[in-house]
C-alpha cells in the first residue's frame, strides 16, 4: 500500500514572501484556495467584491461572501445579482501561507483570510485537502452593531458543465455542520479539461446555535440572508442541475451586537476523491491510492471535525512559517491507494505525485519536480523524497527499459502507469534526478533512496560519462535544439559528480573516485570550449562566439557545493548579466538565451541564486516581480521578456514556480546521510513488506503550486538593506539536524577533487589567465574543431556506456568509514597524473576523429 501526498502540497501554496501590500503593487490575480489541481481558486485583487474568483486553469466560481451589519447587506466575495453595496477594499496583504483582503463594510472594518495550510512537520495534515475562510470584523467607531455574515459556494467548484446533475447532503455533529456536493454521475479518476469527474466538495464551520444554513437556488439563499440575517428551510430535493438555477450551498452566522469579533469566523472549504491516483508499481500491478488523511479518518465528516477545531492551532503554525519565511529571505535579499486485504495501511510506503498544471498535464514531470526542489528542501525535505520515490521506483523495475531517466510516469495525471518511451531529453532528465537524488539524501539525512536504487542511479551517471562534455543533440525541457549546449553540459558534469557524492556517502570508494575524475576532467575540458574568446562569459553554444545564455544549470552546483565550477567563472558571469541587463530595454526579464525573446520564471531565480553580488541577483528578479504584477491571469513560468506576453502552454500555477526558494534553498544544512538498515529494494507485493493496504496519499498531487513565493521575495527586494552572503551545504557531517527556528551551523566546506584550476592543460602545461577562471588552452583537435563548431571529442576508453543488467541493480551491501593512510598531497598528485594520462587519450582519440556513442531520441 502507498501513501501518495494528496493533492495538496501545491508546493506548496503561495508562498509570496511580502509582509503586506496594498493592492496597487499585488499582482493582478491573488490566490484563494490551492489545495489540489482541482481546488484552485484566484480572484482579481482589485475587486474581490465586484467579480466572481475562478479557476486557475479558467472557469468561474460562484463564491460569495456578505456581511449584513445594521441590516445593510454588503458584499465582500464574488459579485451576487441581488447588486447589494461593495465592501470598499483598503488592503490586501500576501504571505507564504496566507492571502488576507481587508474592507470596510460601511461603520465595521473587516479582514478576510484565506489561509491554505502548508504542514511543515506533518504529512498527515497536509493530506487534508481543505482551506480556511476566516472572517473578522470591528467598529469603526466604537459602537456596537448588529452583524451577521454569510458565505456560499456552487456547483461551478464541481464542474463548469451547466447541464451535469449534483447529488449533496448536510449534516451536522457535535463539532461541525457542512454542506458536501458531488456529480451524481462519478467517474473515479477522470480528469476532462483539468476538472476531475470525482471531485466532492465541502463546505462547513464548527457546530455553533448561532450558525444556519441552507441549500437553494442562489437568489433564495442569497435573498434569504439580506433579508432575515439567517438561513432556514429544508430543500426541496437532494439533487438537481448545476445551472440556471444555480444551486448553493450556504452558512451563516448571527454574530449579535459587537465592537470587535472575539474569534473569527470560519469556514473550511475543499474538494475530496479517494482513490486520489492510480499508480503502476514495479510489478506492474495497479494501485488505487487514497490520500494519507483516509489513513487516521474513516469518513469525511471525522475529517471535516478534526480540520475545523484545529483552526486556531493551524493559524498559529501558518504565522510562524510565514515569518520564518519571511525573515529568510530579507536576509538573502533586502528586495528577494485503496485498501488492500487485511485493511491495514502501510505507513512505511508515502508516496507524493505532481501535476504538470498549465501545461503538459503529466505525472511527476521530472523537470519540473527538479524545478521545484528548492522548495520541498526548505519547507521539509521528507516531502522531496516522496516526489522522487515514485520516479525511482517504476524505472528501476523491468517496466522499464530506456538506458536514461525518463521525462515521467505517466502522459495523463491522475493516472500513473509509467512511462516507457524513448525521448530526446535523456541526458538532462538524467542529470535532474542524479541532482535531486543527492539533493534529497544530504538535506533530509535519509540515505534509503540512494542506497535502494544505487544501481539505477549508477547506469544514469554511466550514461552522462559517455558523452564526455558535448551532450546528444536533443531536445531540451525549454525546447531548444542545438548541438554543444553550455547550460546542459554543466548540468550533465554536476550531475556526474553528485554520482561521486552519492558514491561517498554510501563509502563505495572506488565508483567515488572514478565519478569524481570524470567530472573533474570534464569541468576543465568544458571551461576551455564554453568560454568565448575574450574570456569574459560563458557560450550558448560551443564555438557560437555571438551567444550568450543564463547558465542556469550550475545553480545546483551552488546548492550541492560540487566545486565543478570555479568562483572565478561564477564572478566573470555575474558581471556578464549585468552588462546584459544594463544594455536590455525589457522591464519584464532576461530572455533565457541570445536566441530567444522567451523568459522562464524558475530558471530566472536559479540563475540569479548563482550570482555573486546581490545587485545583479536583485536586478534579475525584480523584472519577474514587475511581470507578475501586470499579468492578469495566474503566475506562469514561461512568457515574452518584452511584451509580459504568456506562452499558450505557460504553466499557469505550475509546482515548478517552487523555484523562487532557490536562493532560500543555499542556506539549509547538510545532514549526515543514515541508511537504514532495511532500505533495499523493495516490492510492495513481496512477503519481506506489509501484507497490507496500499499506502496513504500523503497529501499529495502537489498540483498546483502557485507560488507567490516569488512575489515575496521580489516585494522584500524593496523593502529592507541587508546583504548576506550565501550559506553553502556543507561535506561535513552533522551529529543533529538543527531545529527550523535557529541559524544553520556552517562548516566549511572541503573537497580533495581537483578544479580545473589546478590542472595542467592538455597541450604543454600552460595555462591561460581569464576572468572564467584559469583555462586549460584547446588542444590542436579542439580548436579546429571550434572553428566549425562542431567539436565532439570521444570520451575516455572508462567512460563507454552498457546498460547494467538488472542483476546488478543492488543497493550496497555495506557501509563502513574507510580509511585510509594516503595523504593529500599523495591523492592530488595522483590524479594530476591521471589527467594528464587521460588528457594524451583523448588527444588521440580526438585526432582519430571518432564520435561518441549516440542514442536514438
Amino acid at each position: 500500500m502507498r501513501v501518495h501526498l494528496w493533492s495538496s502540497l501545491f508546493v506548496l501554496l503561495f508562498v509570496s514572501l511580502s509582509y503586506s501590500q496594498d493592492s496597487s503593487t499585488v499582482p493582478v490575480r491573488i490566490p484563494l484556495a490551492i489545495r489540489s489541481p482541482y481546488y484552485n481558486a484566484w480572484v482579481d485583487s482589485t475587486a474581490s467584491g465586484h467579480t466572481w474568483p475562478f479557476f486557475w486553469a479558467g472557469g468561474t466560481l460562484g463564491w460569495q461572501g456578505l456581511i449584513r451589519v445594521d441590516k445593510q447587506v454588503y458584499q465582500w466575495l464574488g459579485f451576487s445579482g441581488l447588486n447589494p453595496p461593495v465592501a470598499n477594499l483598503t488592503n490586501t496583504q500576501l504571505t507564504p501561507t496566507q492571502t488576507v483582503i481587508s474592507m470596510q463594510a460601511g461603520p465595521m472594518d473587516i479582514n478576510a483570510t484565506f489561509l491554505s495550510p502548508i504542514e511543515t512537520a506533518d504529512a498527515l495534515k497536509q493530506s487534508i485537502p481543505l482551506s480556511y475562510l476566516s472572517l473578522e470584523a470591528k467598529s469603526r467607531d466604537g459602537v456596537p452593531h448588529s452583524v451577521q455574515v454569510y458565505c456560499d459556494i456552487s456547483g461551478e467548484f464541481v464542474t463548469p458543465d451547466t447541464n451535469a446533475i449534483l447529488t449533496w447532503s448536510s449534516s451536522t455533529t457535535g463539532s461541525s455542520s457542512f454542506h458536501q456536493i458531488q456529480l451524481q454521475i462519478n467517474q473515479s479518476l477522470v480528469d476532462t479539461n483539468n476538472r476531475a469527474h470525482d471531485l466532492t466538495m465541502v463546505i462547513a464551520t464548527q457546530s455553533n446555535p448561532e450558525v444556519s444554513s441552507r441549500i437553494a437556488n442562489d437568489t433564495e439563499c442569497r435573498g434569504q440572508f439580506s433579508d432575515d440575517g439567517i438561513l432556514g428551510g429544508t430543500p426541496p430535493t437532494t439533487s438537481a442541475k448545476m445551472g440556471n438555477p444555480y444551486p448553493v450551498f450556504s452558512i451563516s452566522r448571527d454574530l449579535g451586537n459587537i465592537t470587535q469579533t472575539s474569534s473569527p469566523m470560519v469556514w473550511a472549504i475543499g474538494g475530496f476523491r479517494d482513490p486520489a491516483i492510480s499508480f503502476t508499481t514495479s510489478t506492474g500491478k495497479v494501485q488505487q491510492r487514497s490520500p494519507l488523511f483516509a489513513s487516521s479518518y474513516s469518513d469525511i465528516s471525522s475529517v471535516v471535525d478534526a480540520f475545523v477545531v484545529d483552526f486556531a492551532d493551524a493559524k498559529a503554525r501558518a504565522d510562524k512559517l510565514d515569518i520564518q519565511i519571511l525573515d529568510a529571505a530579507s536576509d538573502i535579499s533586502p528586495t528577494y491507494s485503496s485498501m488492500g486485504s487485511d485493511n491495514k495501511w502501510n505507513m512505511s510506503d508515502v508516496k507524493m505525485f505532481m501535476k504538470d498544471m498549465g501545461m503538459s498535464g503529466r505525472v511527476n514531470p521530472v523537470e519540473n519536480v527538479y524545478a521545484a526542489f528548492p522548495f520541498f528542501l526548505y519547507i521539509n525535505s521528507t516531502y522531496a523524497g516522496y516526489l522522487l520515490a515514485p520516479l525511482l521506483e517504476y524505472q528501476d523495475s523491468p517496466q522499464y527499459s530506456q538506458p536514461y531517466a525518463a521525462r515521467d510516469i505517466g502522459q495523463n495525471y491522475p493516472i500513473a502507469t509509467g512511462s516507457n518511451i524513448p525521448h530526446s531529453q535523456g541526458y538532462e532528465q538524467s542529470s535532474n534526478m542524479l541532482i535531486m537524488a543527492l539533493a534529497h539524501a544530504r538535506a533530509s539525512g535519509d540515505g534509503s533512496l540512494i542506497s535502494q536504487h544505487y544501481g539505477l542511479l549508477k547506469d544514469w551517471a554511466d550514461y552522462l560519462t559517455s558523452f564526455n562534455v558535448t551532450p546528444p543533440d536533443a531536445t531540451t525541457v525549454d525546447q531548444e535544439r542545438q548541438s554543444n549546449t553550455t547550460n546542459l553540459a554543466i548540468k550533465g558534469i554536476i550531475g556526474i559528480k553528485a554520482m561521486s557524492e552519492i558514491s561517498k556517502a554510501l563509502n563505495q570508494v572506488e565508483d567515488a573516485d572514478r565519478y569524481a575524475n570524470f567530472a573533474s576532467a570534464f569541468a576543465n575540458t568544458w571551461l576551455s570550449v564554453a568560454s568565448s574568446s575574450d574570456g569574459q562569459h560563458l557560450l550558448a553554444s560551443y564555438g557560437n562566439s555571438a551567444s550568450w545564455a543564463q547558465i542556469y544549470n550550475s545553480y545546483p552546483d551552488r546548492l550541492l557545493q560540487t566545486g565543478v565550477v570555479d568562483n572565478q567563472t561564477y564572478e566573470a558571469q555575474t558581471k556578464y548579466y549585468q552588462s546584459l541587463l544594463s544594455g536590455t530595454s525589457s522591464q519584464f526579464g532576461l530572455p533565457l538565451d541570445s536566441s530567444t525573446d522567451i523568459t522562464n520564471t524558475a530558471w530566472t531565480f536559479f540563475t540569479a541564486a548563482t550570482t555573486t553580488d546581490s545587485t545583479v541577483r536583485d536586478s534579475l528578479i525584480n523584472p519577474v516581480w514587475t511581470h507578475a504584477t501586470k499579468d492578469t491571469r495566474p503566475l506562469v513560468l514561461q512568457y515574452k521578456v518584452d511584451t509580459s506576453d504568456p506562452l499558450p502552454t505557460n504553466g499557469a500555477s505550475n509546482p515548478a514556480l517552487g523555484a523562487v526558494f532557490a536562493p532560500l534553498a543555499l542556506s539549509i544544512p547538510s545532514q549526515s546521510i543514515v541508511v537504514p538498515p532495511s532500505s533495499g529494494a523493495s516490492d510492495s507485493t513481496s512477503p519481506t513488506t506489509h501484507s497490507s493496504i496500499v499506502g496513504p496519499v500523503v497529501g499529495g498531487v502537489v498540483g498546483g503550486v502557485v507560488l507567490i513565493a516569488f512575489i515575496v521575495v521580489g516585494a522584500l527586494f524593496w523593502r529592507r538593506r541587508r546583504r548576506q552572503q550565501y550559506a553553502m551545504y556543507s561535506d561535513k557531517v552533522y551529529l543533529h539536524s538543527q531545529p527550523i527556528d535557529e541559524p544553520p551551523v556552517i562548516i566549511p566546506y572541503t573537497d580533495l577533487t581537483l578544479s580545473s584550476t589546478q590542472l595542467p592543460s592538455s597541450d604543454n602545461g600552460e595555462t591561460q589567465d581569464s576572468p572564467l577562471g584559469t583555462m586549460a588552452r584547446p588542444s590542436k583537435a579542439q580548436e579546429a574543431g571550434l572553428t566549425s563548431a562542431a567539436y565532439k571529442p570521444s570520451p575516455p576508453a572508462s567512460s563507454s556506456y552498457s546498460a547494467a543488467p538488472s542483476s546488478s541493480r543492488e543497493p550496497p551491501t555495506e557501509v563502513t568509514s574507510p580509511t585510509t593512510n594516503v595523504s593529500n598531497s599523495d591523492v592530488l598528485g595522483l590524479r594530476v597524473e591521471v589527467e594528464n594520462l587521460r588528457r594524451v587519450m583523448q588527444e588521440i582519440q580526438a585526432d582519430r576523429i571518432e564520435a561518441p556513442p549516440s542514442y536514438a531520441d
